[in-house]
């Protein structure tokens, strides 16, 4: 809140006693109006501090504050706002070991724009709550290439992790994090990312009480491919959209968007593994169907060599021998050619066909499975 004050004028009485002179009464009169202190009249700005469009080409969303509210919060001014009233305060943080609690904060490796080529093996950042009323917070990776997951590795197992560079997430209340080795895989709370995923995000959950942290936590193996902005966004649950995304790592939104696999831009294109993760999909208003096309559609060979070959794509991923690792699960999806209303459908391995999902829900689940 601001308080803008606006000093207005406004005329003072001044009055003399009966017993002065005719012409002291005068002079007096006249010295009065000339140098009578005026009362103020205070005009009241107010305006919200919300997001704003800054003027840097590097960070260009910032908080609306008063200039002192920025410098006090150890923000940076880049742009006005309020119709003046106020700046575009730039909150970024990237030694390792920072909290951030103000809304709309960047996280980036050290020396951002320029890649970090100093091979340190951690990078941790904390993530405070900017009001007690936040239970969800959205990571966009504005700028994020770690290095590549391990392809064609002596075990194949290893194929798909994040060997060497990764971040991984945990909260106050979920803290296991997916553990990554050479013959071993475990999912925790929330999958790890590396590789490519510029344009990408991701959702964590956070509860009710004031003193829930969220940790972002970067495992650099090797001095090359160390480069990343995130920026931070934490949503209020009194939001009732908001309330509605537990449980979602990303949360999709509008009539028409491009869900993708982590990875999926790297040059590699390589499927990341150690993946158990739910993306939804908003209900939008006058709308009771979606429809999903894959554009790009493959996945790793399954258990025990077996694929998902069958020529008829009804009996598709039926058995206990197929797609039983990796797989994308749509519930209540149908074919829209043969509508034969499968209450589950997985989807693996170069299939691309078209499925509807009718709802009258907030959301939809799409379940990613690896």
């Amino acid at each position: 809140m601001v308080l803008k004050f606006v000093l207005l004028s406004c005329l003072c009485a001044s009055f003399v006693t009966n017993s002065l002179r005719q012409s002291e009464r005068f002079n007096k009169t006249k010295s009065r109006e000339k140098h009578a202190k005026l009362f103020s009249l205070f005009s009241i700005v107010q305006f919200p501090n919300t997001a704003c469009s800054s003027s840097s080409s590097t960070f260009p969303n910032g908080t609306c504050l008063t200039s002192s509210e920025c410098t006090t919060a150890s923000g940076t001014a880049q742009g006005g706002c309020a119709s003046g009233f106020g700046v575009c305060c730039i909150f970024s943080i990237s030694t390792t070991g920072s909290t951030l609690s103000q809304n709309c904060t960047y996280i980036t490796n050290p020396g951002y724009p320029s890649d970090f080529t100093t091979d340190v093996k951690e990078q941790t950042f904390i993530i405070e709550k900017s009001s007690s009323d936040v239970c969800r917070i959205r990571l966009d990776y504005e700028e994020f290439v770690l290095t590549a997951p391990e392809l064609g590795a002596a075990n194949i197992i290893s194929d798909g992790q994040c060997i060497i560079d990764r971040l991984t997430f945990t909260t106050t209340s979920e803290v296991t994090e997916s553990i990554v080795g050479a013959a071993v895989t475990s999912y925790g709370n929330y999958p790890y990312i590396c590789g490519t995923n510029t344009g990408q995000h991701s959702y964590l959950d956070l509860s009710c009480t004031d003193g829930d942290t969220a940790t972002l936590k970067f495992t650099l193996g090797d001095a090359a491919n160390n480069k990343y902005k995130i920026k931070v966004t934490q949503l209020s649950c009194n939001d009732m959209c908001v309330a509605s995304q537990s449980g979602c790592f990303q949360y999709f939104t509008g009539v028409t968007n491009t869900i993708k696999s982590y990875n999926f831009d790297d040059s590699s294109s390589v499927h990341l593994a150690s993946q158990n993760y739910n993306n939804c999909i908003r209900q939008e208003e006058g709308y009771c169907c979606i429809e999903y096309k894959a554009d790009t559609f493959l996945l790793p060979t399954l258990a025990a060599g077996a694929d998902c070959t069958d020529a008829v794509i009804a009996n598709l991923c039926t058995n206990s021998k197929s797609c039983s690792l990796e797989y994308i699960l749509i519930p209540g999806v149908q074919n829209p050619s043969a509508l034969n209303n499968l209450a589950i459908k997985k989807l693996s391995r170069n299939q691309r066909q078209i499925l509807w999902k009718c709802t009258a829900s907030r959301r939809l689940q799409y379940t990613i499975t690896n």
